[in-house]
């Protein structure tokens, strides 16, 4: 429910409005509540000062009858102002209300500040059980008085004016209501309008673009939505639009270069069993040749003239048996078949079959072997062709003699690898690293990142396919395969294979 953007955006513009016209509400009734009751004051104020002079001037003209007249018409309804003469004890000497001459309010005098003066204190009071905005002023003795009241008396009693607070109240409570209302009326149309504004120019366009992101999605790239608009949404969608044009055309270019490498590994796989199917013809023939030369040369009626050509003609078909042999190989790579194997072993096998071309270049053969390194997983058969592979380059490198260096050791399993590092199957305790240098010419930093690649070759004899065999070969053992080279000085190549957890003591292996 709640993820969905458009209520989201309605729920929080709506909580944004509603708690602005509240407080709005709240600050105005408030304001008018205060401002009411402070004209409510000033009325008394003003009433308190007319009735205080209209009295004062109906006993100088000596109107007692009109004195006593006066407080009549306040007399007919409860809810209107309320007159009350004092005297200096509290008691009631005159009121415009029934029944209340002769007692006393003296609770009307407490806490009042001196009333004494020309402006009346209003206060709100409790009178007779009922709230009132209640004024006391000092009706004084003034010299044209004496003749009647003597002069001993300063205040001849006290005028109290007081309104009832119901009806302040009730207008309070009309104008809250009112303006509550107001808000509410408010707020509804806003929402109303803001919730079709939301509809029309975010929920729908929206809408729109979900639909034919959902039908991009399931595959259809000739789609195009066009919401009419300048706006930001509209630019979105125009942008859409362009990016699935764009996306189909990729599409379709792909899709061609898909059918064009189909075309083109269809007819590398048949060149590839016509490579294989020739070389299979080949090989047992150019075997018997290779025989056939091995036995003539024995003759004794051979010249020693002629035993230079003949071991020529041996060693081209042993150079052609290999081109043989590795195509024979490439065509036809199985996977290895894993076993725990010494790892050693397979080196010294190789080294033994490259024993007699290392003498007669003169290259010296240096072993460092770490053997604490445990039995691997391993195809024995394919890991010695890797080897021999690796051993007969550094060889190449060093037609006039030099030094190949074998060295093993252990990496752990956290030491950096390679950006290019395959992924292994499953955990790996460390590694066991196989380090093959020679002292050879090196190879130019543009060779070197190609000289895995099938058929890439810089010598004039060969058919490029080695080094590609021994990294597939490599890479079939969850291992890696990487050169590092200087012209001039030689070049290194690193064989990492994984070393996978030891049990522990007490497991069975």
């Amino acid at each position: 429910m709640f993820r969905s953007l458009f209520l989201k955006v309605s729920l929080s513009v709506g909580l944004v409005i509603t708690l602005t016209l509240a407080s709005f509400a709240y600050f105005l009734i408030e304001n008018q509540k205060e401002h009411l009751l402070d004209a409510k004051k000033k009325e008394i104020e003003i009433l308190s000062t007319l009735v205080s002079n209209w009295i004062t001037n109906f006993m100088l003209e000596g109107r007692a009858q009109d004195f006593h007249n006066f407080f009549g018409p306040f007399r007919v309804r409860e809810d209107r102002l309320e007159l009350r003469i004092l005297d200096p004890g509290g008691s009631v000497l005159l009121s415009s209300q029934k029944n209340e001459k002769g007692i006393s309010l003296a609770y009307l005098l407490a806490g009042h500040p001196d009333p004494s003066g020309n402006n009346p204190v209003v206060r709100e009071q409790m009178i007779q059980g009922r709230p009132f905005f209640s004024s006391l002023q000092a009706l004084e003795n003034q010299p044209s008085c004496f003749s009647c009241h003597g002069v001993d008396k300063k205040i001849l009693g006290l005028l109290n004016v007081a309104l009832p607070m119901e009806m302040i109240h009730r207008s309070i409570a009309f104008n809250r209501n009112l303006l509550i209302a107001s808000a509410a009326i408010t707020l509804l149309l806003m929402a109303a309008a803001i919730n079709l504004l939301l509809t029309r120019l975010v929920k729908r366009p929206i809408g729109l673009l979900i639909e034919t992101m959902s039908r991009v999605e399931k595959g259809n790239l000739n789609v195009e939505v066009n919401l009419g608009t300048r706006d930001e949404l509209g630019h979105l969608a125009r942008s859409f639009s362009s990016m699935v044009q764009k996306l189909s055309l990729a599409q379709k270019e792909l899709e061609r270069q898909q059918q064009e490498q189909m075309l083109q590994v269809k007819h590398l796989a048949s060149l590839g069993e016509l490579a294989a199917s020739v070389a299979h013809e080949v090989k047992n023939p150019l075997a018997g040749i290779k025989l056939a030369i091995q036995v003539l040369a024995k003759e004794p009626g051979v010249a020693d003239s002629q035993r230079e050509p003949i071991q020529e003609i041996i060693r081209s078909i042993d150079r052609l048996d290999k081109t043989i042999t590795d195509l024979l190989s490439y065509s036809r790579i199985s996977p290895p078949t894993l076993n725990p194997a010494n790892l050693h072993e397979g080196i010294e096998a190789a080294l033994f079959s490259i024993k007699e071309e290392a003498q007669i270049t003169g290259v010296r053969v240096e072993r460092s072997f770490d053997l604490t390194l445990p039995l691997l997983p391993l195809d024995s058969r394919q890991m010695e062709g890797v080897f021999l592979n690796l051993f007969l380059n550094a060889l190449q490198a060093m037609p006039h003699g030099g030094v190949l260096t074998v060295q093993t050791k252990r990496r752990d399993s956290g030491d950096r690898r390679p950006e290019s590092t395959p992924g292994q199957a499953g955990p790996v305790e460390g590694w066991a690293e196989v380090t093959v240098t020679d002292t050879g010419e090196g190879i130019p930093p543009e060779v070197l990142g190609e000289i895995f690649r099938p058929f890439f070759t810089t010598k004039a004899k060969g058919t490029g396919l080695g080094l590609s065999l021994v990294q597939t070969v490599v890479e079939q053992h969850h291992g890696q395969i990487f050169a590092q080279s200087r012209v001039g000085v030689g070049t290194t190549f690193y064989l990492l294979l994984p070393i996978p957890p030891q049990p522990t003591q007490g497991e069975s292996v």
